[in-house]
C-alpha cells in the first residue's frame, strides 16, 4: 500500500471516530491527510469506496478478535455463538461510530470486514450443522443470527438509553438461539450432550447435517444430482415447524 492511500485511510478513520454521527465529507479528509480531491478518486473511487476502505483498514482488530472467537471450538455451537456474539456486542460499544458506518447500506455492500465476518460466522454454523446441532440449513442460520447480532448492536449504540442494558442483548441471543440450534439455550454441556444423544433428530436437523456433510464428503453423485440434493435438503431443513 501506497504512503498516500495509508496516510488517507488513517485520517478518514480517525475523522470517523471522532464524528457523532459517523458521517465526513472527502474535503475534511482530503485536508487532514494533506492531498487533493483527485487522490480520494484516484484511489478509492467515490466517498462511498473510500468509506468501505477506511472501515475495513480500521476494522482489523475487530477481525483478529473475531478469528481468535471463532477459533475457539466448544462441544455445543450455542456456546460458540454465545462467545461471537459477545464478542460482537463488545466491538459495538466501543466503537459506536465505526460500527453503524459498517454496517450503512452503502459500506457495507463493498466492505471487506462485513463478508469476513459472515463467512466466519457460516463457518462456525457448518461445523454445528456437521454435527447435527442445527434446526435449519447454515445458510438460513446464518442470515438468522447475522441479521439479529448485528439488529442488537445497532439498537445498542443508536438508542442506549432503550436496549443499552446487557440484559436485553442476552435475552435476544438466547432467543436466536433457541430457534436455530437443536440444545436448549443456558443448559450445562454435559447435559445437553446426553439430551443430544437421546433425543430424536428431526428431519430437518437430520436434512441440515446431510446437507453440511454432502457439501464436503465425496458421493457417486453427479453435479446435477446432488445441486438437486442441495436444494431438497434446504427445503427440509428449512420448512415452517409446527
Amino acid at each position: 500500500m501506497s504512503a498516500v492511500k495509508t496516510r488517507i485511510l488513517e485520517a478518514a478513520a480517525e475523522l470517523i471516530a471522532d464524528s457523532p454521527d459517523a458521517e465526513i465529507s472527502t474535503r475534511a479528509v482530503c485536508e487532514a491527510a494533506g492531498v487533493s480531491a483527485p487522490s480520494i478518486y484516484h484511489y478509492f473511487g467515490d466517498k462511498e469506496g473510500l468509506l468501505a476502505a477506511a472501515v475495513d483498514f480500521a476494522m482489523t482488530r475487530f477481525l483478529d478478535s473475531k478469528r481468535v472467537a471463532a477459533a475457539a471450538v466448544h462441544d455445543d455451537v450455542a456456546d460458540d455463538l454465545r462467545a461471537g456474539w459477545d464478542n460482537h456486542l463488545q466491538f459495538a460499544r466501543e466503537n459506536p461510530g465505526m460500527y453503524r458506518l459498517l454496517w450503512s447500506p452503502g459500506v457495507s455492500r463493498e466492505s471487506r470486514a462485513a463478508a469476513e465476518g459472515h463467512e466466519t460466522l457460516r463457518m462456525v454454523l457448518e461445523r454445528g450443522a456437521s454435527r447435527g446441532q442445527l434446526r435449519m440449513s447454515t445458510e438460513t442460520a446464518t442470515r438468522v443470527v447475522m441479521a439479529a447480532v448485528t439488529g442488537a448492536a445497532l439498537s445498542t449504540v443508536s438508542q442506549p438509553e432503550l436496549f443499552g442494558d446487557g440484559a436485553f442483548a442476552e435475552t435476544l441471543r438466547e432467543a436466536v438461539i433457541a430457534a436455530v440450534v437443536v440444545s436448549e439455550p443456558g443448559m450445562p454441556a454435559s447435559k445437553r450432550r446426553n439430551r443430544a444423544n437421546s433425543s430424536e433428530p428431526t428431519i430437518a436437523s437430520t436434512a441440515a447435517t446431510l446437507q453440511s456433510k454432502l457439501g464436503h464428503q465425496p458421493t457417486p453423485l453427479t453435479e446435477a444430482e446432488r445441486a438437486l440434493m442441495h436444494q431438497w435438503l434446504s427445503t427440509l431443513a428449512d420448512a415452517p415447524r409446527a
